[in-house]
């Protein structure tokens, strides 16, 4: 099952926590009332990687996602999704851009 270790309030995970879930995901960061809050980093079962900004439980503000191919997308993101920011290639290529939360190739 999933494992918790770190702060709680009121029964929730608050402050700084280490969450394991079943499948091997984890997070490390920090929460806020149960949910992702403020700085973290999420690491999937399947290798991609998400290290940034998180408000009530979803990307949100600066951070950068990595897949296990070597692809990675830096800038801004709103309410969990890519909004400002680069998509680079393994080699470290530009290989697109969001602006305003819409694709442009590059």
């Amino acid at each position: 099952g999933d494992e918790y270790v770190g702060e709680l309030k009121d029964g929730l995970q608050h402050g700084k926590g280490i969450y394991i879930f079943s499948d091997g995901t984890e997070y490390d960061g920090e929460w806020k009332d149960g949910k992702k809050h403020g700085q973290g980093i999420l690491i999937c079962d399947d290798g991609k990687m998400y290290e940034g900004e998180w408000k009530e439980g979803k990307p949100n503000g600066q951070g950068t996602e990595t897949w296990p191919n070597g692809k990675k997308y830096e800038g801004e993101w709103k309410n969990g999704k890519r909004c400002n920011g680069t998509k680079y290639n393994k080699y470290g290529k530009i290989i697109g851009m969001f602006e305003n939360g819409k694709w442009i190739k590059g």
